[in-house]
């Protein structure tokens, strides 16, 4: 039986359990499932030259960019409070997030053919209990990261290792818990401007147009960081491709610096 990849020891995640055995398709779409228009996959592909109009437009667009600060970042999540909350949304292709209900739901999660769980609330110890209880016999890999626990606090921490775990699961289904509002929220829009070149901004307009969100003013601090890092690091990349530099890897922490 094939195994999925295991996520690095060095990133921070606890937790991880390979229990994957291929999952018949979905015949049909549950009613209250809103279903995510199809994306293109953020794997990376064979390397092709940008055209250097292309070059150049991009850079002149994150040039000029004023990103959001927080306060405007709370307004632009004002827009989602008249969504009716619900319990599961599919937010990207096969990526959903739903809160605990769902994730302890043995049926629904059959139905919806659930095969990567990623608890973004989990305490250490409750891995033999959800694994015992809730999964067995579903092949399930479940993974839980301890951002609420006082311990680990910043859940910056947790940007890299979770986008890149949704990133190596999306050919399976995953599923974000335990609420699904704040803790898997901000993972989830870590992931989309990891992966996904998106701005914070886009980000958040992308996720509450399906799914009411309320990801704490500390964790929209720390979105505008990483939003800051990434932005950097693609203007450079773009100017290093329009001037043909190639740059060392001490080079670009020290200009982030």
């Amino acid at each position: 039986m094939a195994s999925t990849p295991e996520p690095d020891p060095e990133e921070d995640l606890v937790d991880s359990v390979e229990l994957y055995v291929p999952c018949p398709s979905i015949s049909e779409p549950h009613p209250e499932w809103v279903l995510a228009a199809p994306e293109e996959s953020c794997a990376p592909g064979p390397s092709v030259p940008e055209p250097e109009s292309k070059v150049t437009s991009e850079l002149s667009t994150l040039e000029n960019y004023i990103p959001q600060n927080v306060f405007q970042l709370e307004d632009c999540l004002k827009k989602c409070a008249l969504l009716k909350e619900r319990h599961v949304t599919n937010v990207w292709p096969r990526v959903f997030i739903g809160d605990e209900e769902i994730a302890t739901d043995r049926d629904v999660l059959r139905e919806m053919c659930i095969t990567h769980i990623l608890n973004a609330a989990a305490p250490k110890k409750a891995l033999n209990y959800y694994l015992g209880t809730y999964y067995r016999g579903l092949h399930i890999n479940y993974y839980g990261l301890p951002t609420t626990d006082r311990h680990s606090s910043d859940i910056s921490k947790y940007f890299m290792p979770a986008a890149k775990l949704i990133d190596k699961a999306l050919d399976k289904r995953v599923r974000c818990c335990k609420q699904g509002v704040e803790h898997s929220a901000t993972l989830f829009l870590a992931y989309l401007m990891i992966c996904h070149d998106m701005m914070v901004e886009e980000a958040i307009d992308h996720v509450i147009k399906s799914r009411r969100i309320t990801p704490s003013r500390d964790f929209l601090k720390k979105l505008t960081l990483l939003n800051a890092d990434l932005v950097n690091k693609r203007k450079l990349k773009l100017q290093d491709t329009k001037t043909g530099r190639k740059r060392k890897k001490w080079q670009l922490k020290k200009s982030r610096a």
